[in-house]
């Protein structure tokens, strides 16, 4: 079976059908992988449509800030998480408390 370059456009315009009908079927009508689809769906969201072209990198820069950012985001989660409970805890304590006097 021979494989062909896709160009930019068809790329872009078979993730865009994946996401209105369904990336299996999709896949089966243009004979490619539905995982190859994800891929260029995940590129497309992260890189825009340049990230989709023939050997495109993604900018190291960008890559080392969106890392960091989610290590932030997963920081921010476990301290609200470490703050609720505390906070849940204190309740208790204070209603137990309060009912003694």
């Amino acid at each position: 079976m021979s494989t062909r370059k896709l160009t930019l456009e068809e790329k872009v315009k078979i993730v865009q059908q994946a996401e209105q009908n369904g990336f299996t079927e999709t896949a089966l009508k243009h004979n490619i992988s539905s995982r190859q689809i994800y891929r260029w769906r995940d590129k497309l969201q992260s890189g825009g449509s340049k990230a989709l072209s023939y050997g495109a990198k993604i900018d190291p820069e960008l890559k080392a800030l969106k890392e960091e950012n989610l290590q932030l985001k997963k920081l921010v989660a476990k301290l609200s998480l470490s703050v609720e409970i505390k906070e849940g805890l204190l309740k208790k304590i204070s209603l137990r408390t309060w009912k003694k006097f």
